[in-house]
């Protein structure tokens, strides 16, 4: 019965995570209330969504919606950001973590709700679909933003592997002022980003053996379904849906945040 609610969590949680990231803050409650201590809670959420965010890369992959190029800057630093992040837990005072997570994610959502064109891409005098699918490349991004891009990846993946809530939301919004995509292409580069993430805190925390394999491979099974299902909706529906999702998305993660 336990496994069974485990399952039901993490399809909600891979829903929401693939369209508008924030699916740990489903999981992790959910994982809590079967009982683990925190620690394997934290471990075993990521085992969860490191599956789910393989899923959602994938689909994101398959209708070309992620950028090769913001991806190439950004992966390195990520993955040693998380790394250094997971192998900090037990070391540094986490306890202002939450707060500063909760004003970061204030402040990128009023910046969202009253500047409407960003995140949407705009005609570049072509004409049809790709016209409003700007593609980043070493010629439109200029070597502050290169710099810029990796000093955020390190920073959000030692986020990530450290505390984790809002890392998608930091992800999206980076992507977004760096380089020149939409909504729905930052969000499936983020999918990618944040599944090196979470492989590398991952690794950390098996060697540690804090992971619950039964729960978190009921959890994991319910969150690659919710993701899949999550990610083709995002692909069909475009940016126009998703940037209103995300904005809801991060107001109520900012309130789980504040009333937990």
């Amino acid at each position: 019965m336990i496994l069974l609610v485990v399952f039901g969590v993490g399809l909600a949680a891979g829903f929401v995570d693939a369209i508008a990231g924030g699916g740990g803050l489903i999981m992790l409650p959910g994982l809590l209330f079967t009982g683990l201590p925190v620690g394997s809670a934290i471990a075993t959420n990521k085992l969860c969504g490191t599956f789910g965010a393989l899923t959602s890369t994938l689909k994101f992959a398959q209708s070309k919606q992620i950028d090769r190029y913001a991806c190439g800057l950004m992966a390195l630093p990520v993955i040693v950001g998380a790394y250094l992040g997971s192998r900090s837990i037990g070391l540094l005072p986490s306890a202002w973590a939450e707060p500063t997570v909760v004003v970061l994610m204030a402040i990128i959502t009023l910046f969202v709700v009253f500047k409407p064109s960003f995140g949407v891409a705009q005609p570049i005098g072509t004409s049809g679909i790709e016209a409003m699918r700007p593609v980043s490349s070493s010629a439109t991004v200029s070597l502050p933003r290169r710099w810029g891009s990796a000093i955020a990846g390190g920073a959000i993946g030692f986020h990530d592997g450290f505390f984790g809530p809002g890392t998608g939301v930091f992800l999206v919004f980076s992507l977004l002022s760096l380089f020149p995509i939409d909504f729905l292409r930052a969000t499936g580069s983020t999918k990618l980003l944040n599944f090196l993430a979470n492989v590398t805190a991952l690794i950390t925390f098996a060697m540690a053996g804090n992971i619950d394999y039964a729960k978190g491979s009921a959890g994991a099974l319910g969150v690659i379904i919710g993701s899949f299902v999550g990610a083709s909706f995002a692909t069909k529906k475009g940016t126009k849906l998703i940037k209103p999702i995300f904005i809801v998305v991060t107001i109520a993660l900012i309130l789980k945040l504040l009333l937990s």
